[in-house]
C-alpha cells in the first residue's frame, strides 16, 4: 500500500531512541521528511546518520519539550504536515507527569495547529499508553495523565475536524528495546519481566517498529477518514472492551 507520505514533512518529539526513533525511521522509509527533537545531542547525531540512506530531509533539535524554547522550535520549522507528540515522563510523580505528559504536550500541540491547518494532509497522532485504560496502582500519575490526554485528543478531533486536521491516538502496550524500561526490568526483576511477557496473549513484548508502523499509517493520507481513534497496539494484553 502506498501511504502517500512521500514529500510530506513529519515532526516527532522524543525521536532519538526507542519508539520515537522507530517512528522517525518509519516516516523516512516512506519518503517523508522528518524533524525531531530529543534532549541528547549525541543521540540526535546518531539518528541523523541512521536516516542518511533514505534520502529525505532531516533536522534534529536538542531540547526539553517542557522548556519554553520548545514552542520556539515548533514555530521555527515552517510548514509541516504531521505532528507526533511522543514524549512522556513515564513517572509516578504527579508534578512530572502533569507538566510533561499534559501541560507541555498540550502547549506544543496547540502551538502547531495553525501550521497544520495549512497542510493538504494534516494529522496529529499522539503516542499514548495502554495504561490510560485501566487502574495503575503505584503509577496513578502516569495512568491519569495518559487518560487525560486521550480525552483531550478526542475533544481535539472534534474541534479540528472541520479544518481537515485529523487527530488520533496510538497506545502502545509493553514494548521492549535496548535501554528501555523493560530492558532494565529484565536485568533487575526477571520474574516480573517473564510474568509480563507470558501474560500477553502473544507471549511477547512489542517491538518499537510495530508501534511505529501503526503511528505512520494513522498519520498518513491512506488513513484519511480515521479521526478520533484510540488504537491499542498491545498484543491483546487489555481484555476489556474499549468504548
Amino acid at each position: 500500500m502506498d501511504l502517500a507520505l512521500k514529500g510530506l514533512t513529519a515532526v516527532v518529539t522524543g525521536g532519538s531512541s526507542g519508539i520515537g526513533a522507530a517512528i522517525v525511521e518509519a516516516f523516512a522509509r516512506e519518503g517523508c521528511h522528518v524533524r525531531f527533537c530529543s534532549r541528547t545531542a549525541e543521540k540526535n547525531a546518531a539518528m541523523i546518520e541512521r536516516l542518511a540512506p533514505y534520502g529525505v530531509s532531516v533536522d534534529a533539535a536538542t531540547l526539553d519539550v517542557s522548556a519554553p524554547d520548545a514552542l520556539d522550535w515548533i514555530r521555527s520549522l515552517g510548514d509541516f504536515d504531521v505532528l507526533v507528540p511522543n514524549v512522556s515522563a513515564l513517572s509516578a510523580d504527579w508534578d512530572a507527569s502533569l507538566q510533561l505528559d499534559v501541560s507541555a504536550t498540550v502547549d506544543l500541540i496547540e502551538c502547531a495547529t495553525e501550521t497544520l491547518k495549512r497542510s493538504a494532509h494534516p494529522a496529529i497522532t499522539y503516542v499514548g499508553s495502554k495504561a490510560a485504560t485501566f487502574a495503575t496502582p503505584g503509577l496513578e500519575a502516569y495512568g491519569a495523565a495518559k487518560a487525560a490526554m486521550v480525552h483531550y485528543m478526542k475533544s481535539l478531533s472534534q474541534r479540528l475536524g472541520p479544518s481537515g486536521v485529523r487527530v488520533n491516538v496510538v497506545a502502545p502496550g509493553d514494548t521492549l528495546f535496548a535501554g528501555g524500561m523493560w530492558d532494565r526490568i529484565r536485568g533487575h526483576d526477571p520474574v516480573l519481566y517473564e510474568r509480563t511477557r507470558t501474560g500477553n496473549p502473544m507471549q511477547r513484548f512489542a517491538a518499537p517498529e510495530e508501534v511505529a508502523r501503526a503511528v505512520v499509517f494513522l498519520s498518513s493520507p491512506a488513513a484519511s477518514f480515521v479521526n478520533g481513534a484510540h488504537l491499542l497496539v498491545d498484543g491483546g494484553a487489555t481484555t476489556h472492551v474499549h468504548g
